[in-house]
């Protein structure tokens, strides 16, 4: 049976035309920052670009800098507030927004920022091939050089890894939730966990009141 979550989905891109404005935290000129449905943990979020690009590592340098910058004070929100976080992207591979499978996929450019320690690339590394990055900077400039589906994670280090199989649609979030001993919260259109994103917009949006605006 296809929810009306699921029709709504495949029939438009929810970044580029967010339908509940309710949970967008802060805009800078390029990019919003949005409470995430299905958050495995409270205080789940997401950076959107505001045009629709395929993911984050194609971004020029004007959009490069101001997302480095926003991706910076996100990072000492969370860090603040929650105590911890890690980042991480599906690049074109097994992240979609559609719930059909292959090239139908919708891709539009969103990082995940996420309030735990777990350490995701220890898990990811098994599995793929890391490639070890110092700056978002440099991470832009590996994909430059494949222009191919990757995997980005940012616990205590930033990797990036690229996928030359089929994965596990949501690959990140499932090893997530599966590592914080809630496996069933992969699935984000079943559990959309709407009391954590209400109790983490109380804790959040002062913080991001309080942030000076991008430009």
């Amino acid at each position: 049976m296809v929810t009306d979550l699921e029709k709504q989905t495949e029939e438009h891109c929810r970044f580029c035309n967010p339908p509940e404005k309710e949970r967008i935290l802060y805009y800078s000129k390029s990019f919003y920052v949005m409470l995430s449905l299905g958050p495995i943990v409270e205080g789940y979020l997401l950076i959107i670009s505001r045009n629709h690009l395929d993911c984050s590592a194609v971004y020029d340098d004007e959009l490069g800098k101001e997302f480095d910058t926003l991706a910076e004070e996100v990072k000492k929100i969370l860090k603040k507030v929650y105590g911890s976080y890690i980042l991480y992207e599906h690049g074109r591979d097994g992240s979609s927004l559609q719930f059909s499978e292959g090239n139908e996929h919708c891709f539009h450019a969103h990082m995940h920022c996420i309030p735990t320690s777990v350490k995701l690339n220890q898990i990811i590394s098994r599995e793929f091939e890391p490639i070890k990055v110092s700056s978002y900077s440099e991470f832009r400039g590996v994909y430059k050089t494949k222009f191919a589906p990757y995997l980005f994670v940012e616990d205590d280090v930033k990797n990036i890894y690229f996928i030359d199989k089929e994965i596990k649609r949501q690959y990140l979030r499932y090893h997530l939730a599966n590592e914080l001993s809630v496996p069933e919260l992969w699935d984000w259109v079943t559990f959309q966990g709407w009391d954590k994103i209400q109790s983490a917009k109380e804790k959040l949006k002062p913080q991001f009141d309080s942030l000076s605006k991008l430009v």
